[in-house]
């Protein structure tokens, strides 16, 4: 006998109703991350608790039909926001950086981690990881992610306006001659669009290959063209050579220099305090 695929078990009401409060909640900051390679956002658990006691939901909570539960202190409202990890509304993750990465690798050498590369590259958005113990309290380094998400009134408005276009399209043997004309050409200025993009990413690439030979490192042409950065971002800076710049090195040079020229003062200040 085959195997059937189990389904999921529903959703929690009260769950759902916690969910539907907290999504998109201004007292919780949610920021932006990277997890499994996908922009996902993230919050303190520290703000989800302080917005379940908080008088929005006390007032939220008293109206007629309301399935959220009452909340009297710190402990309920734990007891209410574990609903979101347990029907797999909100999970824990982490923050992971190099230091993390190291660390980890030398409690456990065996332990599953992502290579340095996969890290964020974009300032402001960390690289997330998923963590077993669902740990809910008022600390700075407890870290929840959003993958449930509420079905907003645009997302049917943009379903009808996506069954309104394709039918339009299906009777483009009816349109006027005007209007076919004029999509034909904005067909061909989009073809000609996408050929530039190609033809230039081609010849970024020869260029990096000839320089790399001939005067290494390489020179990049828009460096982040294929970044994960705004459109305009993508064609800033113009070029840059391809070089990584090690700032924590030079940090700590600095940092060295700065305690040496201080004791130098200090063991100056001393013997002028000897000889008066």
């Amino acid at each position: 006998m085959s195997a059937q695929p189990t389904e999921a078990p529903p959703k929690s009401p009260t769950a759902l109703a916690i969910a539907s409060f907290l999504r998109h909640n201004p007292q919780l900051k949610m920021r932006q991350g990277v997890l499994n390679g996908k922009r996902q956002e993230f919050f303190r658990s520290k703000r989800a608790l302080r917005a379940l006691q908080s008088d929005e939901y006390a007032k939220a909570q008293k109206k007629k039909g309301s399935l959220l539960p009452p909340i009297a202190s710190e402990e309920d409202a734990i007891r209410v926001f574990k609903e979101l990890p347990l029907n797999s509304l909100a999970i824990r993750v982490e923050k992971l950086t190099r230091k993390t990465i190291e660390a980890k690798r030398a409690a456990s050498p065996q332990a599953q981690l992502p290579p340095m590369s996969a890290l964020s590259k974009v300032k402001g958005v960390p690289t997330l990881s998923f963590v077993r113990e669902q740990v809910v309290s008022s600390d700075d380094d407890i870290y929840y992610v959003w993958i449930w998400e509420r079905v907003h009134w645009t997302a049917y408005l943009y379903a009808g306006l996506i069954a309104a276009a394709i039918f339009t399209i299906v009777l483009f043997p009816l349109w006027p001659p005007v209007l076919r004309q004029g999509v034909w050409y904005l067909s061909m200025g989009m073809l000609g669009l996408l050929a530039a993009f190609f033809g230039m990413a081609i010849v970024r690439l020869i260029l990096f290959a000839i320089t790399y030979f001939a005067i290494p490192p390489g020179l990049w042409i828009f460096p982040n063209l294929f970044e994960d950065v705004g459109f305009v971002d993508s064609f800033i800076p113009l070029y840059a050579w391809n070089v990584k710049p090690e700032k924590k090195k030079k940090k700590k040079k600095t940092t060295a220099t700065v305690t040496a020229v201080t004791e130098e003062e200090v063991a100056a200040m001393d013997k002028r305090e000897s000889k008066s």
